[in-house]
């Protein structure tokens, strides 16, 4: 009897030892479930931020720990609506430098031969203004200098490498995000093809497919784009780097090099198939909410009673409608007021003149919920990405009118799609954009496009935030990092593109060639004089 019970003691305590100790090596084994974060989201923009928030806070809400610098901290309204104790603001925001919101004047919209050099000169005061505010931040200076430690930094690729230096500093695996199609610098830090036979760099304003002309112009221009931001852009970059944090800074550029992994707002669906390498990955429609919220009360009676069909209006956040120039607004009122449908427009101020009866004006639109009622059949916008993806998601055809940076070519993608067209602000006239209208509402292709074009791009193994979200805590997890990255980002340019290796080639066939003719030339002097003897 004391033998059994002893016997059943000692098995008791095996398996208790066994599966503790199981216990312990599954623990040991098992993934991290909490990362702590970084987020430096240092552009004033805040149709840029908009991409990254919804991705911010669902981390968030999966308990990792969040600290974002950026110039949109958390209002009170939303942390009362929704608490996140590990979200973590550290605020850029201030009311001498503001944000940019309804900023852009549309009297300064032209087509001219100069605008990519226009371009890039906007796109580097705007880089040098956001660098100088957060490298000169106190709260941001203290703050990297206690050193921190984080898992993996958040940073956005746009107009400036500035930002590496906080990167540098903390010595933590980094992901960049862009929130539109990459540009041609950001491929090349990438290590990537500039795929120029088929895919219109930015701001060339290209159509697709392109001719032989258009394909030489696109391969220029992107060589062009990328050379000025490696010196112009970076020297300016590398003498704030070591303004604000001492000399020993390395070249951003090699910092930039070795990020893990690159997220990107765009599908092939709009942009085209690009050969990416694995850890280049798509998350377009990353800030489309998972939820049509009810609309405001106004806005609802509107839509509901516009049984032939509603027009909806907006240029986006940034450009301030207010200011479009009197004659193209002439243009406008005429147009919009003589269709037979309703018209819903986003106007900033109190003071439109001569409102038609069947217009809308509001000064705020929720857009994603606006464009999911039935009763909305065309969205007239600027092509940028946001608003133009919220179109593509809901199947509603477009007339797209670009204004700057990177809506030519996203409205030029979605016109060849078959779900746009593209009226040019610098040539707008009655007839262009009566015309416009006229095909994309009375025209049944653009719609059947447009459903189309929906179902490709919401057809996913997984939702856009689940793989940001996935990606962000693969990256946290450290397992795949030595592997997942391109050896050829830490190639020089003439090593990716193998100028190295055909001048190697080329000097060879020559010295080929030139041995050949030594040797033919001797062979022939050594015949002749044989044949000269033979006389004699």
């Amino acid at each position: 009897m004391w033998i059994s019970r002893i016997g059943t003691v000692l098995l008791f305590l095996l398996v208790i030892l066994f599966s503790t100790s199981s216990e312990c090596a599954s623990n040991s084994t098992a993934p991290r479930s909490k990362f702590n974060i970084l987020a430096i989201f240092a552009h004033p923009g805040k149709s840029h931020f908009d991409v990254f928030k919804p991705l911010l806070e669902e981390l968030a809400r999966r308990g990792h720990d969040l600290t974002v610098i950026s110039h949109f901290p958390r209002s009170q309204k939303a942390n009362a609506a929704e608490p996140l104790p590990t979200y973590k603001d550290v605020s850029l925001y201030n009311e001498k430098n503001g944000i940019l919101v309804n900023v852009v004047d549309l009297h300064m919209i032209v087509d001219s031969f100069y605008k990519i050099i226009r371009d890039l000169v906007m796109l580097h005061y705007m880089s040098g203004k956001s660098c100088e505010t957060c490298l000169s931040d106190p709260t941001v200076k203290e703050f990297i200098d206690s050193k921190p430690k984080f898992d993996v930094i958040l940073v956005e690729s746009f107009n400036t490498n500035c930002f590496m230096t906080l990167v540098h500093k903390l010595n933590a695996p980094f992901i960049q995000i862009s929130t539109h199609q990459l540009m041609p610098w950001a491929i090349d830090d990438f290590g990537l093809s500039q795929e120029t036979s088929y895919i219109p760099a930015m701001f060339t304003r290209l159509p697709r497919p392109m001719n032989f002309l258009e394909r030489t112009l696109n391969t220029i221009t992107a060589s062009f784009l990328s050379l000025v931001f490696h010196t112009i852009y970076e020297w300016r970059d590398h003498a704030l780097a070591e303004k604000y944090y001492g000399q020993g800074i390395p070249n951003l550029q090699t910092v930039s090099n070795n990020a893990s992994l690159m997220m990107v707002n765009t599908h092939y669906t709009i942009h085209g198939s690009i050969l990416y390498p694995p850890n280049v990955i798509e998350v377009g429609g990353l800030h489309i909410p998972p939820k049509v919220k009810p609309l405001p009360k106004e806005i609802a009676k509107f839509l509901d009673d516009a049984r032939e069909g509603v027009l909806y209006f907006n240029l986006g956040s940034m450009v301030k409608m207010a200011t479009v120039p009197k004659d193209k607004l002439e243009i406008l009122l005429k147009v919009l007021g003589s269709i037979p449908r309703k018209v819903i427009w986003k106007w900033e101020t109190d003071d439109m003149p001569n409102i038609p009866g069947n217009v809308l004006v509001q000064k705020w639109l929720p857009q994603y919920d606006v464009l999911n009622h039935p009763n909305v059949k065309c969205y007239f916008g600027h092509g940028g990405l946001l608003g133009l993806t919220e179109g593509v998601y809901t199947g509603v055809p477009m007339v797209l009118m670009p204004l700057y940076g990177d809506q030519y070519q996203n409205s030029i993608a979605a016109q060849a799609r078959g779900v746009a067209l593209v009226v040019k602000f610098s040539q707008l006239t009655e007839q262009t954009l009566r015309h416009a209208f006229d095909e994309i509402f009375n025209n049944t292709r653009y719609r059947e496009n447009a459903k189309k074009l929906a179902k490709a791009f919401k057809d996913r193994p997984s939702t856009p935030m689940e793989t940001a979200v996935w990606w962000t805590e693969y990256v946290g997890r450290g397992h795949g990092v030595p592997y997942i990255r391109s050896e050829r980002a830490n190639l020089s340019w003439f090593q990716r593109n193998l100028i190295d290796v055909g001048a190697f080639l080329v000097a060879v066939f020559l010295l080929v060639l030139y041995l050949s003719y030594r040797v033919f030339k001797r062979l022939t002097s050594r015949k002749n004089t044989g044949s000269k003897k033979k006389r004699d």
